[in-house]
């Protein structure tokens, strides 16, 4: 079972190539899990070798995690992409994970 959180580098990939605010390449990236295998349909570049066929039976469970996942982002952005400007990936993708899950799990204090 994949999570949103984990395609956080192709999701600003795709934000990237396709000059878009990331929250709008979350959206891309789960309209390419849609529209895969329908070359009538739109598909976003920028995500490299992304199966998105094979992500499509997870696409409302990733769809529901999408809130959370652009909130991480929003909360986290310069650590985010001063993680990504390093090359260290695998812990962009740890610094969502544990974002996306205070978020869903009540922890993260809305008030401050």
């Amino acid at each position: 079972m994949k999570h949103l959180y984990e395609y956080i580098n192709e999701i600003m990939d795709i934000a990237e190539v396709n000059h878009a605010e990331p929250q709008n390449a979350k959206d891309m990236f789960l309209a390419n899990i849609r529209n895969a295998g329908d070359p009538t349909l739109p598909h976003y570049r920028g995500a490299g070798d992304v199966d998105y066929a094979a992500l499509a039976e997870d696409l409302p469970r990733l769809t529901r995690e999408g809130a959370a996942l652009a909130q991480a982002v929003f909360d986290h952005y310069s650590e985010l992409v001063e993680l990504r400007g390093a090359g260290r990936y695998a812990e962009a993708v740890e610094l969502m994970r544990g974002a996306v899950e205070a978020e869903s799990n009540g922890l993260c204090d809305d008030d401050e």
